[in-house]
């Protein structure tokens, strides 16, 4: 397809800035929907209450893809989920279909349709049914990706920290699975699907080529840092829901009932649609940290 005019939202976001970069690099225009702008290309947006079509039709004159990319872990008064995750997208991809905007791009997670009842799972998935339910002359790409490694993103820098210390405290002895998959991969699959004209509407899983435990992904990411191996020690489970509880009373804290409830209940899928979306397999999480 030609060069286009695309909006994102949540373009200040990890994931939103490596869009921007990757989109503007294939030539296309990028228009950031931001909270403060800081310059000609940015536009307003306050996805806490920015939750009615009107307020979004207006934004959409000459756009010819929104990508949506706003997210966050935790809910908060400040961060609502129920307006950022459910009723400002679905204001905003009504707007798309009155505008005739002819694509849409949600970044939504993995997991969300497992029947783990969090509010991050239950508002993402309500997004994902109103796309579905979009006329066909809006195409709609839903991603759902696994962790996302990148070297400035927060997860990555946590758990590059934690493979570099010498004894690995791993819940519940680090059994969790995981299937990471870079940004590059990310961002490649987006302006793959948005270049192809004959593209059609689907929901793909977002993962790297092969799935491992907490404790093997650590311990590879050790071994791409040159470290001698690590002592493992098992974190009682009793400890980590102790520390989950805790958490839930600090809204800075990445650990909660909820992000437990989600990790514990593993995080992979069989990775052919993705490669199928690229073109070409994912990267490994083994070859992540250059």
């Amino acid at each position: 397809m030609d060069d286009m005019r695309i909006l994102i939202c949540g373009a200040t976001g990890f994931v939103g800035r490596h869009l921007t970069e990757a989109l503007r690099q294939a030539g296309h225009e990028v228009i950031r929907a931001v909270r403060k702008p800081v310059d000609g290309q940015d536009i307003a947006a306050d996805f806490r209450n920015d939750t009615s079509r009107e307020r979004w039709l207006e934004r959409l004159n000459g756009i010819d893809a929104v990508i949506n990319a706003v997210g966050v872990l935790r809910d908060s008064r400040d961060n609502p989920m129920q307006k950022l995750h459910r009723e400002t997208p679905l204001a905003l991809f009504a707007a798309c279909a009155e505008a005739g905007v002819g694509r849409i791009v949600q970044i939504s997670a993995l997991g969300v349709d497992s029947g783990i009842g969090t509010a991050y799972f239950t508002s993402r998935l309500a997004a994902e049914h109103a796309l579905s339910r979009l006329p066909a002359a809006t195409r709609w790409l839903c991603l759902r990706p696994s962790v996302i490694y990148g070297e400035d993103g927060a997860s990555a820098r946590m758990f590059r920290l934690l493979a570099g210390l010498p004894i690995h405290g791993l819940p519940m002895g680090g059994r969790q699975t995981l299937q990471p998959v870079h940004i590059d991969d990310i961002c490649a699959a987006v302006v793959r699907w948005l270049s192809d004209a004959a593209a059609s509407s689907q929901l793909v899983a977002a993962v790297g080529a092969e799935a491992a435990t907490m404790r093997e992904m650590l311990d590879s990411y050790r071994e791409q840092l040159h470290r001698r191996p690590a002592l493992h020690v098992a974190i009682p489970a009793a400890l980590v829901r102790l520390a989950a509880k805790i958490g839930d009373r600090i809204p800075a804290s990445p650990l909660c009932s909820d992000t437990l409830a989600m990790l514990a209940a593993g995080n992979t899928a069989d990775p052919a649609a993705f490669a199928a979306l690229l073109g070409r397999p994912p990267r490994s999480y083994r070859g992540f940290i250059e």
